[in-house]
């Protein structure tokens, strides 16, 4: 038998690791999370941007990069320039300042097309997800495992784990989208 409560926590790792790359996608305002994916050399490792130093949003269009070791300065400098996200990068005393251009109609256009395509990846995902338990309920039915009726509730359920789990994809993409085409 299908174990549906461990099911609907594979679907919900699908909808947390699309949530998670929709962070990534910067919209009109500044946020930390754009720069998450940023990695910086330091003491001869790479690791991510906020394990070097603290991030902040002052204000709506700039983030603070503040490193725990002030000698980081260069390589968080450089770092952010490799990653080539189209910001300012401004240094300061102790502290970097990056600074997010307002999104031009085209950029916002192509950042929709990026949702999109994230979107099917997720969607993708569960399909793929759902062919899996759709497979292991008819070899269940086939080993006599469990009845044909059991069989059909087993696929409601599955499909109906699967629909609310695209639904929900399709919510975080609709308010994605809408909140890069505000200006």
């Amino acid at each position: 038998m299908i174990d549906f409560s461990k099911e609907e926590k594979e679907f919900q790792k699908i909808i947390l690791w699309f949530a998670e790359e929709l962070k990534k996608i910067r919209t009109g305002r500044a946020t930390s999370s754009v720069l998450e994916g940023v990695m910086v050399e330091s003491y001869g490792a790479l690791s991510p941007l906020a394990h070097a130093a603290a991030l902040s949003s002052p204000d709506p269009k700039s983030v603070l990069i503040r490193p725990w070791d002030k000698n980081l300065l260069p390589a968080i400098e450089q770092a952010l320039t490799r990653a080539n996200l189209g910001l300012s990068i401004i240094s300061e005393m102790d502290q970097v300042r990056a600074i997010f251009p307002a999104l031009t109609e085209e950029r916002r256009k192509e950042f929709t097309k990026i949702v999109g395509q994230k979107a099917e990846e997720a969607r993708i995902s569960v399909r793929k997800r759902r062919d899996e338990i759709w497979k292991t309920i008819q070899e269940e039915e086939c080993a006599k495992i469990i009845s044909e009726n059991q069989k059909f509730s087993q696929k409601e359920k599955m499909e109906k784990i699967a629909e609310e789990t695209n639904k929900k994809i399709a919510e975080l993409a609709a308010k994605k989208e809408k909140e890069l085409m505000e200006l």
